[in-house]
Protein backbone atom coordinates (compact mmCIF):
# COMPACT_ATOMS: atom_id res chain seq x y z
CA UNK A 1 0.00 0.00 0.00
CA UNK A 2 1.94 3.81 -1.14
CA UNK A 3 2.05 6.45 1.59
CA UNK A 4 -1.35 8.44 -0.42
CA UNK A 5 -3.39 5.33 0.35
CA UNK A 6 -2.54 4.49 4.01
CA UNK A 7 -3.43 8.68 4.39
CA UNK A 8 -6.89 7.98 2.30
CA UNK A 9 -7.26 4.91 4.20
CA UNK A 10 -6.62 6.24 7.39
CA UNK A 11 -8.93 9.72 7.12
CA UNK A 12 -11.89 7.31 5.60
CA UNK A 13 -11.21 4.89 9.10
CA UNK A 14 -11.23 8.09 11.04
CA UNK A 15 -14.38 9.90 9.60
CA UNK A 16 -16.44 6.45 9.98
CA UNK A 17 -15.09 5.80 13.61
CA UNK A 18 -16.81 9.45 14.48
CA UNK A 19 -20.25 8.35 12.73
CA UNK A 20 -20.03 5.72 15.48
CA UNK A 21 -19.05 7.30 18.44
CA UNK A 22 -20.84 10.55 17.73
CA UNK A 23 -17.96 12.48 19.73
CA UNK A 24 -14.67 11.00 20.91
CA UNK A 25 -11.40 12.40 22.80
CA UNK A 26 -8.02 11.72 20.29
CA UNK A 27 -7.24 8.69 22.57
CA UNK A 28 -10.77 7.19 22.19
CA UNK A 29 -10.41 8.00 18.50
CA UNK A 30 -7.10 6.60 18.11
CA UNK A 31 -8.33 3.14 19.11
CA UNK A 32 -11.55 3.03 17.69
CA UNK A 33 -9.91 3.86 14.32
CA UNK A 34 -7.15 1.48 14.83
CA UNK A 35 -4.08 4.19 14.28
CA UNK A 36 -1.44 3.31 15.78
CA UNK A 37 0.36 6.91 15.54
CA UNK A 38 -1.11 9.24 17.57
CA UNK A 39 0.97 11.75 16.04
CA UNK A 40 -0.34 10.50 12.55
CA UNK A 41 -3.64 10.83 14.18
CA UNK A 42 -3.09 14.48 14.60
CA UNK A 43 -2.32 14.44 11.09
CA UNK A 44 -5.36 13.44 9.91
CA UNK A 45 -7.54 15.35 12.44
CA UNK A 46 -5.92 18.66 11.41
CA UNK A 47 -6.83 17.73 7.38
CA UNK A 48 -10.19 17.01 8.61
CA UNK A 49 -10.76 20.12 10.42
CA UNK A 50 -9.11 22.29 7.61
CA UNK A 51 -11.94 21.14 5.16
CA UNK A 52 -14.21 21.85 8.01
CA UNK A 53 -15.42 17.51 8.39
CA UNK A 54 -14.43 17.71 12.37
CA UNK A 55 -14.17 20.38 14.84
CA UNK A 56 -12.80 20.07 18.15
CA UNK A 57 -13.90 21.48 21.53
CA UNK A 58 -12.13 21.98 24.72
CA UNK A 59 -14.22 20.41 27.69
CA UNK A 60 -12.98 21.83 30.95
CA UNK A 61 -13.87 18.68 32.69
CA UNK A 62 -12.51 17.36 35.13
CA UNK A 63 -10.51 15.98 33.57
CA UNK A 64 -9.94 18.41 31.28
CA UNK A 65 -9.82 17.43 27.74
CA UNK A 66 -10.90 18.27 23.60
CA UNK A 67 -13.73 16.75 22.68
CA UNK A 68 -13.60 16.03 18.79
CA UNK A 69 -17.13 15.49 16.50
CA UNK A 70 -18.27 15.68 12.81
CA UNK A 71 -19.85 18.31 11.50
CA UNK A 72 -22.76 18.72 9.66
CA UNK A 73 -21.09 18.66 6.40
CA UNK A 74 -18.80 15.85 8.32
CA UNK A 75 -21.50 13.43 8.58
CA UNK A 76 -22.03 13.48 5.08
CA UNK A 77 -18.60 12.61 4.32
CA UNK A 78 -18.52 9.89 6.85
CA UNK A 79 -21.24 8.27 5.19
CA UNK A 80 -19.57 8.14 2.07
CA UNK A 81 -16.49 7.08 3.96
CA UNK A 82 -18.11 4.44 5.04
CA UNK A 83 -19.55 3.07 1.84
CA UNK A 84 -16.28 3.09 0.16
CA UNK A 85 -14.23 1.26 2.86
CA UNK A 86 -17.26 -1.65 2.68
CA UNK A 87 -17.17 -1.18 -1.01
CA UNK A 88 -12.72 -1.73 -0.71
CA UNK A 89 -13.66 -4.85 1.85
CA UNK A 90 -11.81 -2.64 4.54
CA UNK A 91 -13.51 -3.20 8.34
CA UNK A 92 -14.97 -0.63 9.76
Amino acid sequence: MSKAEKKINGVLRVLTALLELGEATAVELQKKARISNYYTLRTYIEALKEVEFIEEEYSSGPPAKYIIKLTEKGKQAAEHAKTILELAGIEV
